[in-house]
């Protein structure tokens, strides 16, 4: 059941990117995209295809003109586990689809795609499990105000589920769909970023997006409140070093203060259980290189680092999102001028963590938790 649980941002119109319910950066994708993902993330100051909806749509504007359609897909592959309590978690491999089409016609570009934006999850022996997903259907415009000078938005329609089985607080809502959560929620969100380009080879880029907005998660008569996706500041620059050579750094804020503190499900006989989150605002740092072999191959190596925004006290073996590195390679080829497929491998080495209070309703003290990743993407893309 949990293999195909990753594809539940589906019911937005059939996707869900790789690792939706296995928290990265927090609960967001350390990349979006093969070419950010090769590049350790970093993608708001250069053009890395239709991902740019979900990273910084002003860089559309560094397009060619003319259209081109990217098809991706993910696999994000968490080894998770409570030793000395619940064991291994049992939910190890996700598998997900994306979709991204952009037209630019002289300094307007526009499109549409599909990208999950991220979530977290578990699932044990004893039956306990949590699923959490959020994906988003976007419509990014940019607009080339110079050739030095690019602004871009979009407005992301954002879709939200959840499973939940707790025996420790006797939760159970769980629905027998591989695409959806049983408790839903809707909402608009939207970004805001540029790009500017300094002299012939340094160009920087930012973006800022706004928080999932997500109401009150509802279904199988309960009700969870408190859940919501993070507001995001992000700066970066790309540096045109040789013809050959790109080096690309980003820096981020993920504003999770303001989203996850106390998530309380509400249950169908009027009782409420309060998950005490109080989560740290987290900075994501990272770092890539791009290097184009020959005129056909470009090869990519990057760094990732977002130290867990969890307190120790409010750590659960449930939603286990404290990964903090990701070291990535990744490869481009060009089968011709219109066609191309990128590849990129991201691990995360595994991070422990001790619970040290009694927050969740069960308690956390002395609970060991333990989270490795192995990820890819692949996509291929079209232009015409």
């Amino acid at each position: 059941m949990q293999l195909n649980k990753l594809a539940t941002a589906l019911a937005v119109v059939g996707m869900a990117v790789p690792g939706l319910a296995a928290a990265t950066n927090g609960m967001l994708m350390e990349a979006y995209g093969p070419i950010a993902q090769g590049m350790g993330g970093a993608a708001l100051a250069y053009d890395n295809g239709t991902a740019a909806m979900a990273n910084n749509p002003a860089t559309l504007g560094l397009m060619t003109d003319g259209s081109r359609v990217d098809a991706m897909v993910g696999f994000v592959g968490p080894d998770v586990s409570a030793p000395g309590s619940r064991g291994d978690s049992s939910a190890d491999a996700f598998y997900g689809p994306a979709f991204g089409y952009v037209k630019k016609q002289g300094a307007f570009s526009y499109g549409v795609g599909i990208y999950g934006q991220g979530g977290m999850g578990s699932e044990y022996a004893n039956g306990d499990m949590a699923q959490v997903s959020v994906g988003r259907l976007i419509f990014p415009v940019a607009y080339q105000v110079n050739d030095r000078f690019n602004i871009g938005g979009s407005i992301d329609a954002v879709w939200a589920g959840m499973d939940l089985v707790f025996s420790g607080a006797g939760l159970d809502f769980e629905d027998d769909s591989d695409f959806t959560g049983e408790a839903k929620g809707y909402s608009l969100a939207a970004k805001l970023g540029f790009t500017y380009k300094i002299d012939d080879t340094f160009t920087i880029g930012g973006v800022y997006q706004t928080a999932g907005n997500l109401p009150d998660l509802k279904g199988g008569g309960y009700s969870v409140d408190g859940f919501d996706m993070p507001v995001t500041l992000g700066l970066g620059l790309a540096w045109q070093a040789s013809d050959r050579l790109m080096v690309a750094a980003d820096v981020k804020d993920l504003l999770w203060s303001s989203s996850m503190n106390t998530v309380t499900i509400h249950t169908p006989a009027g009782g409420a259980v309060p998950f005490v989150q109080n989560w740290d605002d987290q900075i994501v740092v990272a770092l890539g290189l791009s290097y184009l072999f020959t005129d056909t191959f470009t090869g990519r190596i990057g760094y990732n680092h977002g130290s867990n925004p969890i307190p120790d006290e409010n750590v659960s073996y449930l939603w286990p999102a404290i990964t903090e590195d990701h070291y990535t390679v990744g490869f481009g080829y060009a089968f011709s001028k219109q066609s191309d497929l990128n590849f990129a491998l991201s691990y995360a080495p595994e991070v422990t963590v001790t619970g040290s209070g009694a927050a969740m309703p069960s308690g956390n003290g002395g609970m060991q938790i333990t989270h490795s990743q192995l990820n890819w993407q692949l996509m291929y893309s079209y232009s015409y």
